[in-house]
C-alpha cells in the first residue's frame, strides 16, 4: 500500500496513490470528474471498439479503470500544482488550498 504521509508532484506517484485510495471515498470532486470521463468513454467510438473486442469481462473491467485513471490524473495535473497524502486522505493543492479527493478508513 502506497499512504503514507508525504507530499509529490509527479504523475506516477499520483496514479500509485489513487491506485490505493481507489479502495476509500471518492469525494464528489472526483465522482465529478469520473461522470464526465464516463460520459467521453461512451462517446469515443474507437474506446468502444477496442472494449467491444475483448472478450473476458475482467479485461473490459479493467481497461476502464486504466482508462478512467489516467484520465482522471491528466484532469488532476491540470488542475493541481502538488498532492499529499495526510491521515489517510488524499489531497490535490492549488494556491495552498487542499481539495479533498479521496479517503480511507484506516481502522
Amino acid at each position: 500500500m502506497f499512504i503514507k504521509n508525504q507530499e509529490f508532484k509527479d504523475e506516477d506517484t499520483l496514479l500509485e496513490a489513487m491506485f490505493d485510495f481507489d479502495i476509500g471515498t471518492k469525494s464528489a470532486y472526483v465522482q465529478a470528474e469520473i461522470e464526465k470521463i464516463d460520459e467521453e468513454l461512451s462517446g469515443n467510438s474507437e474506446y468502444q471498439k477496442y472494449k467491444d473486442s475483448l472478450s473476458d469481462e475482467d479485461d473490459k473491467a479493467e481497461l476502464y479503470i486504466e482508462e478512467r485513471d489516467l484520465r482522471l490524473a491528466e484532469v488532476f495535473m491540470q488542475r493541481f500544482e502538488n498532492f499529499i497524502i495526510d491521515s489517510a486522505k488524499l489531497y490535490g493543492i492549488k494556491d495552498g488550498a487542499r481539495e479533498l479527493l479521496y479517503e480511507i478508513d484506516m481502522v
